[in-house]
């Protein structure tokens, strides 16, 4: 009788292992699945802006964008899915701002929308590939209304 109780106690013990096995697997598949943000730096400064990268997968995207340089800038986001222009309001110079947006395939115009900055050179584009989102994001305004100012 001793040797069934220890018996039945390793093969609770295997199944409870094989559970805890499983239980991590389909944790590591579900974790796989899940979109994560990308990131994206944006430094701004007179007057240039320089991206983090050049290309990415389509999907969310989070700008964190920093002025760089001696007076205030703004960022301005246009196309890849998006159905309005989003703005990275007023940012001093020193501070930074973030935004989170979702981006279809495309191209992303980004752009400072203070008057005569984007002409001046503030201006770049993301290339966006890969699976596709919904379109929207979480800080928005009115902008220039049209690509580069």
């Amino acid at each position: 009788m001793r040797r069934n109780r220890q018996g039945l106690a390793i093969v609770a013990a295997g199944i409870t292992v094989a559970l805890a096995v499983a239980g991590a697997a389909i944790a590591a598949v579900r974790g796989h699945g899940t979109a994560r943000a990308a990131h994206v730096t944006v430094t701004e400064r007179e007057y240039s802006i320089k991206l983090s990268a050049n290309s990415l997968a389509a999907g969310t995207v989070t700008f964190k964008v920093h002025n760089a340089g001696h007076i205030a800038h703004a960022l301005d986001l246009s196309g890849a899915g998006l159905k309005t222009t989003i703005t990275v309001p007023t940012i001093a110079p020193g501070a930074t701002r973030s935004v989170t947006v979702k981006l279809k395939n495309g191209t992303l115009s980004l752009w400072c929308p203070l008057p005569g900055h984007a002409s001046l050179g503030m201006k770049a584009s993301l290339q966006l590939q890969g699976s596709t989102a919904s379109s929207g994001g979480t800080t928005t305004g009115s902008g220039s209304g049209a690509a580069w100012g």
